[in-house]
């Protein structure tokens, strides 16, 4: 008599119906927590993007800054190259 009432209960309405709403909210769960690490992926994405132009645009801005010592030797050198060839 206990087992057939054990039995009833759990496979009662109540207990499907339970256990179906539970795998309902985990699907939702895993869902939300994909489309999280999805945004957190793309996120990160951009903003490596974001750091790796930045870096390219200061290498890329470097060679223009001249050292002013270096500017005064080249400025120099053109003089006495100019003045050779003249």
């Amino acid at each position: 008599m206990g087992l057939l009432k054990n039995l009833s209960i759990l496979f009662g309405e109540s207990l499907v119906t339970r256990m179906v709403e539970l795998e309902r909210r985990q699907e939702l769960l895993e869902d939300y927590t994909e489309q999280k690490l999805d945004s957190m992926r793309a996120y990160s994405a951009r903003v490596g993007k974001r750091r790796r132009d930045a870096a390219e645009r200061e290498e890329s801005d470097a060679p223009t800054q001249v050292d002013p010592r270096v500017d005064r030797i080249l400025r120099r050198r053109a003089r006495r190259n100019g003045m050779a060839s003249a």
